[in-house]
């Protein structure tokens, strides 16, 4: 598929997602702080530059694989191994880039991040390395400008995720349902499940990301692949208070006036499996989130491989999207912090970390690399991949590449949606207030 994923982006429409500068880098899709598992030597080290930082998210267990490689590859050097969980990560980030104890390598979601790490002097080139390595070669068009700002390459990334709705096919063939294409027999499986005994979707919104998948999703179905097109232009399209943003709100709070989630989801941390494990124990018949939900799957509960199938949120009758569209983006991404002593070691670092031998190790997790070439076995993993492959539009996660003070809102907004403290028009007037407060 990975051969085929950055015609697919770039045939297909990934224009619709770098229509502004917030978008120019845009795919994404999300991830205790232990400052004494950075080591003490900080980029580069004071031991005669023999060691390198990598911060990396704990959801990736090929990372300590490819710094191996790197190691055998580099007598004398050293890899530090910082992992972190997703929100925890965003903090730790926050803070130590750019400072002495920070990484040499790090893993980031590109997109508005990556501008402010490059305006801000945080990231270095990796030109010479793509020219080196030859990266035009295994990485396509589309693929490597979600790791450019301004025509240089800053950041490379190693695989492409979106979310979709997983479900436990011994619950729906308990129930004699099926995946459903439309979204009216989508709330009847909600319905059906919810009558069965089983919460029908699990969730975990304490950290607000996951909410704003959902958000996304709909919205783009609601209001098609325009939506995403122009947000942050001077004149965008489609307003933020639009009825079809309206009638996504509106979706959303249907599906939890229906029942379709679990008591107390608002306050559950994702992080901590609080969603999954409903999902894993069979107490929830599905689970909305990202195609890492395989990795996860595999790590803590294998037995649900065999289990497990996926579908898209479907669109309903007067959306301007289709039900195959998806969002997502491309993730992990790694780029070198201008603070790394030894830059070169640090971007032979960064290579193994996106080359041939990681991109077979990402496969096995139920990741799709971008790495031209590499085959896919695992028939769910290569499902997942035939369906981001025929998707029309790909929408990116908002919270990954949109400014910080927007995002915010958004978070919040949707969080407040889900608790039914907001109004569906309510929700949508603040967030277009807040758009016009920060792109005036």
């Amino acid at each position: 598929m990975n051969g085929h994923l950055a015609d697919h982006e770039r045939d297909k429409g990934v224009e619709h997602m770098k229509a502004h500068r917030f978008l120019a880098v845009a795919a994404a899709a999300a991830m205790a702080v232990t400052l004494a598992a950075c080591g003490t030597s900080g980029p580069g080290s004071s031991d005669g530059g023999q060691t390198l930082n990598l911060w990396y998210l704990s959801d990736n267990p090929t990372v300590p694989d490819a710094a191996k490689r790197f190691e055998a590859a580099n007598p004398g050097w050293k890899v530090n191994l910082t992992d972190t969980p997703n929100d925890q990560y965003k903090t730790k980030l926050r803070v130590g880039l750019g400072t002495a104890n920070g990484p040499d390598v790090f893993f980031n979601w590109g997109g508005s991040d990556l501008i402010e790490y490059k305006k801000s002097n945080l990231i270095v080139s990796v030109d010479d390395l793509m020219e080196q390595k030859k990266l035009a070669d295994v990485f396509g068009p589309a693929v490597l400008q979600q790791g450019q700002v301004d025509g240089t390459q800053y950041a490379l990334a190693t695989a492409v995720e979106a979310s979709m709705v997983w479900y436990n096919k011994e619950i729906f063939d308990k129930l004699g349902l099926s995946a459903p294409t439309t979204w009216e027999q989508f709330l009847d499986v909600i319905a059906k499940t919810k009558a069965g005994g089983y919460t029908p979707i699990a969730m975990a919104n304490a950290s607000q990301w996951p909410g704003s998948q959902w958000w996304s999703e709909l919205v783009a179905l609601s209001c098609g692949p325009d939506f995403w097109a122009t947000l942050g232009t001077a004149d965008p399209k489609i307003r933020l208070d639009d009825p079809c943003v309206v009638d996504a709100h509106q979706k959303l709070v249907d599906l939890v006036k229906a029942g379709a989630f679990n008591k107390g989801f608002n306050g559950l941390d994702y992080d901590k499996g609080e969603s999954r494990q409903l999902f894993w124990s069979g107490k929830a018949a599905m689970n909305h989130m990202g195609n890492w939900t395989l990795t996860s799957a595999k790590e803590e509960a294998p037995e649900m491989m065999s289990k497990m199938d996926f579908f898209t949120v479907p669109a309903w009758s007067g959306a301007k999207g289709t039900s195959d569209m998806m969002t997502g983006g491309l993730a992990p991404m790694y780029s070198v912090a201008a603070t790394s002593k030894s830059p070169d070691k640090a971007k032979e670092l960064l290579y193994y970390l996106v080359n041939e031998d990681s991109a077979k190790d990402i496969t096995k997790l139920g990741r799709v690399p971008v790495y031209k070439g590499t085959e896919i076995t695992d028939p769910l993993v290569k499902k997942v991949s035939d369906a981001i492959t025929a998707a029309p539009a790909l929408a990116p996660w908002p919270d990954h590449v949109l400014e910080p003070e927007w995002t915010t809102e958004m978070l919040q907004d949707t969080q407040s949606l889900f608790g039914l403290s907001l109004s569906p028009q309510e929700a949508a007037a603040k967030m277009q207030a807040k758009y016009e407060q920060v792109h005036k």
